[in-house]
């Protein structure tokens, strides 16, 4: 479990503040209708998605282009994304995504990008039941590389 003052006091450590513009998190819930969790925006306060390199995820942040809104709504129009879902990340030849409707998070193959929510997925997932323990793996291994 993860305690979000604790998250940010690594992630400053590793990297300083890196806080997501409140305004396009606004952006997010309002064009893509979700309502993003509590620990999402709580750790938006210190991480706009960049500074973790163990694995490549979308800036939360008008730009670059390859950000959490245009990939989501990229998504949603090639394979049908449910719209509970908002890319968090594109691994190689796998979809990390934030379900928003519980919070999880879940790392799947990209064969099963068009299935998820939909039917079952051809490979098992990996999961984290909240963000902040997403962001508390991210952390640990990111302080692994660097040690």
């Amino acid at each position: 479990m993860f305690e979000i003052n604790q998250l940010q006091s690594i992630y400053e450590r590793l990297n300083g503040l890196r806080p997501a513009d409140e305004s396009y998190l606004r952006s997010l819930e309002d064009e893509l209708g979700i309502s993003l969790p509590q620990d999402f925006l709580s750790a938006a306060e210190f991480f706009d998605g960049s500074g973790i390199a163990v694995l490549p995820l979308h800036a939360i942040a008008w730009s670059p282009a390859m950000n959490v809104l245009n990939e989501t709504k990229r998504l949603r129009g090639s394979v049908g994304l449910p719209e509970k879902f908002l890319v968090l990340g594109e691994p190689s030849e796998s979809l990390l995504v934030l379900d928003c409707s519980n919070g999880q998070v879940i790392w799947c193959d990209a064969v099963d990008a068009s299935r998820l929510g939909k039917e079952p997925l051809a490979r098992e997932p990996e999961n984290w039941d909240s963000y902040g323990d997403f962001l508390a793996y991210l952390l640990g291994e990111e302080e692994g590389d660097r040690n």
